[in-house]
């Protein structure tokens, strides 16, 4: 068996392949090959080499004015960023990648690249013919293994065109920005494939028997052309969650949880639930019925195919922006969502009332000052006598009303 580690491109976005491989070391998974394109292409040559630590040193200290001549203030927004690329592709031809060069060089070690046991691929592209080269260790002169590793990283048009020999390349993705069909030629058997979603052309895979593991960010990570150390630190951590999830060794989606706490209190909170909407409508049993049966089991259980109490729960942390690199027990989590509630307070009652009345709820106002509206009016509704309010709201807005029904259970 040959298992192959595939990571393909994305510019910033790398530091989380660097997450990933943390991940596999704690899982204690090995590999035998790593192909990658772009800023995959240079993650893998560090997994070849073996030096998890120098790796996660880069990344941790890289920033815009680490990689390129241009010099910048910390505190540039993205569109004067973007800007500045502009700039450098109508006058130069794109961004100087000297120090990038420069930063390679002194990081990859080429007898160590070399003398490894582990094999590698990377792609990219000639320029002038848009063909691809897929070049693997054996075809790769030790002299040109950094200029290739470059090559095919030279996000055209952003950076300039990598020249070797008399041939110029640009990135990779502009052919396969997941190179798993590279790693299936090179001789792989089994594939764990880190796709950051990226911009970038992928190909069909040319044997769908193979087993591919995919691992792919469960929560956006910064602009792929912002090199900034705070991001990459939180796509590391990112990389490294999601890693552990894919492998079964936390749980959740959007969230961190640790093992078993979803299962453990998903069927206790969905029985609060229902019997917490039985007692509250107990006057409209009908009305009721009909809203279990064909609105809110129905609507909540099927988006995005996750479960009832999973939907309620990572909709929740999102909309209150919770921190999504941590690990979570159901109780910190739980206090985390009320802290956030708090915070935001009775700020737009008089708004929400109001769209309430003009049933115009679901055109404009914001999900989260629905569920604080609704959350309020628990609080003062009499479960004995049912609530007209509530029974709008349960026809409006049924996901919202299920949220709320969960904070203040939890309150």
């Amino acid at each position: 068996m040959m298992r192959a580690i595939v990571l393909s491109g994305g510019g910033s976005k790398g530091a989380y392949e660097i997450g990933v491989w943390k991940a596999l070391r704690k899982l204690h998974i090995s590999y035998d090959l790593v192909t990658g394109t772009s800023v995959g292409a240079l993650n893998a040559a560090f997994m070849v080499e073996g030096n998890y630590f120098k790796a996660k040193r880069l990344w941790n200290t890289l920033n815009f004015g680490y990689l390129f001549k241009e010099k910048i203030n910390e505190e540039i927004s993205t569109k004067d960023l973007v800007k500045l690329y502009g700039k450098n592709i109508l006058l130069h031809g794109g961004m100087d990648v000297e120090n990038l060069e420069k930063l390679i060089k002194e990081s990859i070690h080429v007898n160590r690249f070399f003398q490894s046991k582990i094999d590698f691929g990377l792609i990219t592209v000639n320029s002038k013919t848009l063909t691809p080269l897929e070049i693997r260790k054996l075809e790769i002169e030790p002299e040109h293994l950094h200029d290739y590793l470059i090559a095919s990283a030279t996000c055209f048009p952003a950076f300039k065109k990598k020249q070797i020999k008399k041939e110029k390349y640009i990135d990779g993705g502009y052919y396969d920005n997941l190179p798993i069909n590279l790693a299936l030629k090179m001789g792989a058997s089994e594939i764990i494939a880190v796709d950051l979603k990226a911009i970038g052309i992928k190909q069909k895979i040319i044997d769908e028997n193979i087993p591919i593991t995919y691992i792919t960010p469960s929560s956006p990570l910064a602009n792929m052309l912002v090199f900034d150390k705070m991001d990459a630190k939180r796509g590391m951590r990112l990389g490294y969650l999601d890693t552990l999830k894919t492998f079964s060794r936390l749980e959740g989606e959007r969230f961190t949880f640790k093992k078993g706490q979803l299962q453990k209190y998903e069927e206790i909170y969905q029985k609060k639930i229902i019997e917490y909407l039985k007692a509250l409508f107990k006057k409209n049993d009908d009305l009721l019925q009909n809203l279990l049966k064909l609105t809110l089991y129905k609507r909540i259980s099927s988006e995005k195919n996750k479960d009832f109490f999973k939907t309620i729960l990572e909709s929740l942390g999102d909309l209150f922006h919770l921190d999504d690199t941590k690990i979570y027990t159901l109780e910190k989590y739980n206090r985390a969502l009320i802290e956030q509630l708090n915070k935001e307070g009775n700020t737009h009652q008089k708004e929400i009332k109001k769209s309430f009345k003009e049933e115009k709820i679901t055109k404009w106002l914001n999900t989260k000052w629905i569920i604080i509206y609704i959350y309020e009016k628990l609080f003062i509704a009499k479960l004995d006598k049912g609530n007209k309010d509530l029974l709008t709201i349960a026809t409006l807005v049924p996901k919202e009303l299920m949220q709320a029904i969960y904070l203040y259970l939890i309150s």
